[in-house]
Order: structure tokens, then C-alpha cells, then sequence
């Protein structure tokens, strides 16, 4: 792989919106690449990401390909870096493989780059928590350790000039990103798998091809690493058959080798060595899934060698991130909670799990990942008082779910246009007693957002305007 980036010609695929393409194009302009990049969005659609990128030193090198791709782009390149939404299968990068150009992603950029060891951390739902959460621990010993990846504040590269050899940076690692460390070799040192869920079936062939997608991160690992797994979840479990580094598991149902519950307590199990780490009750985040998290990161603190006490105390000051589960506030009677991060049915699932009342009133809906609805639709006929549905062919598969399950249809509005209109409608349901609104899309967003991050501001600046009405 190129590592002297000084006029190299190199392609970057897929700008996009989120923000890590446009940080290793600003990377790669302080090592004086020569760059070129391409997107099949138009300039317009772009202008977000474009204006970011006209306020960095030697932007005006750039040469852009926009609203099209060019096969004479491909062909004359030292290196092409792959962003997220670009099919591997691509023509174009296709073309590129027979000519022998290399084809990488931020994470291969980055762990080619960095000596160090890793932390990394993947999973269908939880591993922005469980990341956060692990760099929370590790910060009250290492004073320089990040957290980068997949979580939309800190692309990779913008953490490598604050690390050294000790630093053991926390990645957040989609299957995407997996997939592209797997074509060159490479595992983190401690691998974290929180869950492998139904997610993604939109870009995979099935459900297998996702879950192989996943055990990637444990596949190059070596005897002296470490991988963390679910006892919970089957498939994560699996993994622990094909794996050559030393396996911890977390359990919120088992004793086991690592981080698990008894008796109120968390505990961490090694070599015949049981230790209370701190009382569950001393856990600030809502839900069973929350707990989960809690237990993979006291499991990777353990194993870096963090103390009890300031796992204890790391863990009791952490409130969870944004838009995650997020208490917003009281309306009155209503708890206001914004999840709007849920993309999925299982996400949504989980957080109506961590309600034990059952008058919850939920907004969901969006765009189809081609999910199963079935079980969702169970949970909300025994906890949903009202259900606000947006438009979207993920609410069509839902709506043919919730009448099996026999669901009311008068405690549902289906086929709600905004954001806007079903807040409103939500909030002039609501009773005198108490309840808790929801948003918890169990969805994607492109059919009325850019991501769901979005969707997330929006709900809170609607909630945060109704708060100054009171």
C-alpha cells in the first residue's frame, strides 16, 4: 500500500455527506496528493460537503468529477480509496483491481498508518455506545486516547497526529469498514462484536453474507490479541469457533469468561478470579441492551488493565450518547425521548423494551432495508397507546404487520408527509396521566432526510420549541 502520498495520484469515490470522505481529502491535501474526486451526486446535492472541502489549504487542486463517474478517471491512479455506499462490484473499480491499482477504505488508511494497538468495535446495534463508552473508561488512565470511525464526530484520520504507540484508539468499525480490512489482513488487537442482527439486507445478498461481513474483525487476528463476543446473541457466539485470539464473552443471562450479572452486581470472571466490579443500579442508561453495552466495555477495560474504581466511576458518569434513547425532557405529563439513530426494527424493539409501562407514544417510520417487521409489531401492540407512522415503505411493511397481530387501526395515523405534522399529532394525543413519546424511526431516512442524524436535530428543535411555549 502507498504510504508516501506526496504527488501521488490518488482517486477518492464517493464524497457524500457525512463528513469522513471529506476528511481524508483534507488529509490527503496536507500530504500533497494529487487528488481527483468523483460522485454520482451533482455539485448541489454535494454543496455541503464541497463548501467544507473550499475552506481547506490547496483545495483549488482538486480536480472533480461530479454526477457521473469516468472510466478515465480509474485508470491512471496509484491508489483509489473506496468510500461508503460504493458497491464493490463497481465497473469501475472492477477495471481498476485488473490493472492493479489499490483499492482501500479510511480504516486500511488508517491502521496502515498507525503502529499502535487498536481497540475496535463493531456490531449491528450498540457500537457507538459501546465505543463511547470503552474511551470514556480508558480516558481516566490514558489521557490521549480517542475515539474515531464510524461514529459521526471523529473520522479517522483527524485522530492521528494526537496519538502515540500507548494510546490503544477506539474505533467504531462498520461491516464496511470490515470489509475492507478483511481484502488486506487485517484485525484489531481487541475486537468487540456487540450483536449481529437482521440490518443491511438492502446491501447483501442475505443475512449470511451480512453476519460473514461482521467476523471479519476477529479473522486476522493472532494468538496474543484479545476478541470480546455476545453469549448472548448465537451468531456473535459462533465466532468464538473460528477465532485464534484469547475470547472474552459479556452475559446479562450466563456466568461466563469475562463480564457478566448476578445478584445485582457486575461482575468480571478470569482464571478462576471473580471480581464485583460495581452495582447494576449504579448504570445510568435505560433498557437490557444498555446493560449489554455497559458489560463489553467493562470487559475491554479489564483487559487494558483499568482499575475497578474507575470502571466503576467512568460507568456511573456516563449518560449515554445523543439521539440514542436520549431523555429530552418533560413536556408536562410526557417524557420526551428522541432515538431517532434507530434504523432498524430490532433497534426500536429494544427501546420500547426499556419502558415498562405500556403507554408509550411512538413515532416511527421511513424507508425499507428489507427487514421483518413481525416482531415489532408484537411488541407495539402490547406497548404503544398511539402509533404515528411517516411515509415510507418500511411503514407499509409495519402497517401489514400490525394487522396481523390484530393492532387497533384507531390508535394509528399512517402515512404522515413530515416530521412536523406527526409531532404535532402526537402531542395533541397525549393524555393527562403520564407517558413517554418516542421517536424511534425503526427505519432509514432518505426518503425525507439526509441521514438520521437530521431527523434527530429536527425532533429536538421541535421539542425544544414547544419547551418555550410552556
Amino acid at each position: 500500500m502507498v504510504n508516501n502520498f506526496k504527488n501521488k495520484k490518488i482517486l477518492v469515490m464517493g464524497l457524500g455527506l457525512h463528513g469522513g470522505a471529506a476528511a481524508v481529502v483534507k488529509w490527503l491535501l496536507k500530504k500533497q496528493a494529487l487528488l481527483t474526486v468523483t460522485d454520482l451526486k451533482n455539485a448541489k446535492e454535494l454543496k455541503m460537503s464541497l463548501d467544507k472541502l473550499k475552506q481547506a489549504p490547496h483545495s483549488s487542486t482538486i480536480k472533480y468529477t461530479l454526477g457521473q463517474h469516468k472510466m478515465d478517471d480509474f485508470i491512471k491512479q496509484d491508489l483509489i480509496i473506496q468510500n461508503p455506499g460504493v458497491p464493490a462490484n463497481s465497473q469501475y473499480l472492477t477495471k481498476a483491481r485488473s490493472l492493479g491499482i489499490p483499492i482501500i477504505n479510511e480504516a486500511v488508511l488508517f491502521f496502515g498508518l498507525y503502529l499502535g494497538k487498536v481497540i475496535g468495535v463493531t456490531g449491528t446495534r450498540g457500537k457507538s455506545t459501546t465505543s463511547t463508552l470503552i474511551h470514556h473508561i480508558l480516558k481516566t488512565k490514558i489521557k490521549n486516547n480517542v475515539i474515531a470511525g464510524n461514529i459521526a464526530t471523529n473520522p479517522m484520520l483527524n485522530v492521528l497526529d494526537k496519538l502515540s504507540l500507548w494510546s490503544w484508539p477506539v474505533l467504531e468499525l462498520s461491516s464496511w469498514h470490515l470489509e475492507g480490512l478483511r481484502d488486506y489482513k487485517i484485525s484489531p488487537q481487541i475486537a468487540v462484536v456487540t450483536n449481529v442482527l437482521n440490518d443491511h439486507l438492502n446491501r447483501y445478498k442475505n443475512f449470511n453474507e451480512y453476519k460473514n461481513s461482521k467476523q471479519a474483525i476477529v479473522q486476522h487476528q493472532k494468538k496474543g490479541d484479545y476478541v470480546v463476543l455476545n453469549a448472548d446473541n448465537k451468531f456473535t457466539k459462533q465466532f468464538s469457533k473460528k477465532a485464534k485470539a484469547k475470547v472474552y464473552f459479556f452475559s446479562l443471562k450466563s456466568k461466563i469468561r469475562g463480564s457478566y450479572l448476578a445478584d445485582g452486581w457486575v461482575y468480571f470472571f478470569d482464571k478462576k478470579r471473580k471480581e464485583k466490579i460495581m452495582p447494576v443500579d449504579d448504570v445510568k442508561l435505560l433498557g437490557q441492551h444498555n446493560l449489554a453495552n455497559v458489560l463489553a466495555a467493562v470487559t475491554v477495560a479489564k483487559l487494558v488493565g483499568i482499575s475497578n474504581h474507575n470502571i466503576k466511576r467512568a460507568v456511573g458518569r456516563f449518560h449515554g450518547l445523543e439521539y440514542r434513547l436520549q431523555y429530552k425532557g418533560h413536556l408536562k405529563n410526557l417524557a420526551v425521548f428522541n432515538d431517532a439513530t434507530s434504523t432498524t426494527p430490532d433497534a426500536t424493539l429494544a427501546a420500547l423494551n426499556a419502558f415498562k409501562k405500556s403507554s408509550v407514544i411512538l413515532i416511527a417510520g421511513g424507508e425499507d432495508k428489507k427487514l421483518d417487521y413481525y416482531q415489532l409489531a408484537k411488541q407495539i401492540k402490547k406497548k404503544v397507546s398511539k402509533l404515528f407512522l411517516l411515509s415510507g415503505s418500511a411503514s407499509q411493511k409495519l402497517i401489514k404487520e400490525l394487522k396481523k397481530v390484530e393492532y387497533p387501526s384507531q390508535k394509528m395515523i399512517i402515512n404522515i408527509n413530515t416530521l412536523e405534522k406527526a409531532w404535532s399529532l402526537a402531542l395533541k394525543s397525549a393524555g393527562s396521566y403520564d407517558q413517554c413519546l418516542l421517536f424511534s424511526p425503526a427505519a432509514a431516512s432518505f426518503n425525507m432526510f439526509v441521514n438520521e442524524f437530521e431527523r434527530a436535530r429536527l425532533f429536538d428543535k421541535l421539542f425544544y420549541d414547544q419547551k418555550k411555549k410552556k
